[in-house]
């Protein structure tokens, strides 16, 4: 960092204003100058300066800060263990090395919020990226690079998936070529999975396809399996079933030796998810339970949503007992943790409970409610996340519903509410 840049930097970290700085040295326009970098400081001026901001009269070099500076970018890069990331974040933290120069300062502050993003403290990525805001322009064009993927991260994380693709591909034009392979094959990786969830299917399978080929030639088997995941979804809006499951069958193979819990079940989800979609309801149910091994049970969302699946595959299977004994599971859950429409937290959790009590109405021949809950509360759900074959499928059941009631006008007009959201899917694959 420049001697002029330095002096703003100390100067905007402690919050001192530039006629602070100045007086009794200089006038604030002549520092003004100096931090612009368009006047050199006299050296008195300079000694002045760096006493009343309490710095050196030059950045000292610091190797060791480098290191372990370093050490903890590359702990974050590709996370499988969070209990030894945070370990390691305990030992380094409050290393007066990490705040020697202004450089590994700046550094170790980017990557702190990739960190709190990492172990779930989103008050602290919050507050760390607004404080980093204010250091912008004092960033090389890698830290600058850093600060809007680690913003993506931030945004993807609070589901916000246009803002967070908006932020990965800013910081995919502003990359530096210096970057690693895998660095470069993380941000792909990141506008593949944020592309899927804002339905850009083109630009999901371009960029899953490029981390890809990066992740395999760098040998990093938990990242392989993760693009072959996000390649089959895509392949799967494509309506290639055939591409889709060999994908999801390469992430099963792979994940399977690396024996990574959350892996295992977001592969076996996903591949049964898939099977209920093209009506394979026996291999659905097989894939679904298997995912159930090696989910913990605080994870209620995804308990509740492998639970809707199986019990609409039983459903579908004309297997109602073995639907109830899903009903059953997911009711003790409700119970247990006291759930009700308003208690969750966020749009996953709550579609996901809104929906098993639909799937409770259904079983329990309760219809008034079920058709209730369908039109007021999960279709306008689903709809807003696009998922507009889940909206297909309660649409065609509650238009049999009417039917079977003889409410023949209604039941022609839910029809063709789920015949227009299966239409919809349609468009979206050919975009």
């Amino acid at each position: 960092m420049e001697t002029g840049m330095r002096l703003k930097y100390h100067r905007s970290k402690q919050k001192i204003s530039l006629e602070e700085v100045a007086s009794g040295i200089l006038s604030p326009r002549e520092l003004k100058k100096m931090e612009n970098g368009s006047k050199d400081p006299a050296l008195k001026d300079l000694e002045a300066l760096c006493k009343k901001l309490t710095i050196p009269l030059a950045p000292k070099d610091n190797p060791i800060g480098k290191v372990l500076v370093k050490n903890f970018k590359n702990s974050l890069l590709h996370p499988q263990n969070k209990a030894k990331i945070m370990e390691q974040y305990t030992d380094i933290q409050g290393h007066p090395l990490l705040h020697a120069d202004e450089d590994v300062e700046l550094e170790y502050s980017i990557q702190q919020i990739r960190y709190f993003i990492i172990i779930g403290d989103l008050d602290s990525a919050e507050e760390k990226i607004k404080e980093m805001e204010r250091f912008r322009e004092f960033m090389n064009q890698e830290q600058f690079y850093l600060f809007h993927k680690y913003n993506g991260n931030y945004n993807y994380i609070l589901n916000d998936f246009e803002k967070a693709l908006k932020t990965y591909l800013v910081a995919e034009k502003i990359a530096p070529n210096t970057i690693s392979a895998s660095e470069l094959g993380d941000l792909y990786y990141s506008i593949g999975i944020s592309s899927t969830k804002c339905r850009e299917t083109e630009m999901a399978f371009k960029y899953s396809e490029m981390a890809l080929k990066i992740y395999q030639q760098e040998f990093i088997p938990k990242r392989i399996v993760e693009c072959h995941l996000n390649i089959a979804i895509t392949h799967q809006h494509f309506g290639n079933f055939r591409m889709s499951m060999e994908h999801y069958k390469n992430a099963l193979t792979i994940g399977n030796k690396l024996e990574i819990d959350i892996l295992r079940f977001t592969t076996e989800f996903n591949l049964g998810y898939s099977y209920f979609i093209y009506q394979n309801y026996n291999l659905s149910v097989v894939h679904i339970e298997n995912s159930l091994k090696y989910i913990h049970p605080e994870y209620t969302a995804d308990l509740l949503s492998s639970y809707c699946i199986l019990i609409k595959c039983q459903y579908e299977l004309n297997n109602f007992d073995a639907a109830k004994v899903w009903i059953r599971k997911g009711l003790e859950i409700v119970e247990n943790k006291k759930l009700n429409i308003h208690s969750p937290t966020n749009h996953i959790f709550k579609e996901a409970y809104i929906e098993f009590i639909c799937l409770v109405h259904l079983l329990d021949e309760n219809y008034e409610d079920f058709e209730n809950y369908v039109l007021r509360k999960l279709i306008p759900s689903l709809e807003a996340t696009g998922n507009y074959f889940e909206s297909g499928y309660y649409f065609g059941h509650l238009g049999q519903i009417f039917y079977e009631q003889e409410r023949y006008k209604e039941s022609a007009e839910i029809m063709n509410k789920a015949r227009e959201s299966y239409k919809n899917i349609n468009i979206l694959f050919r975009e």
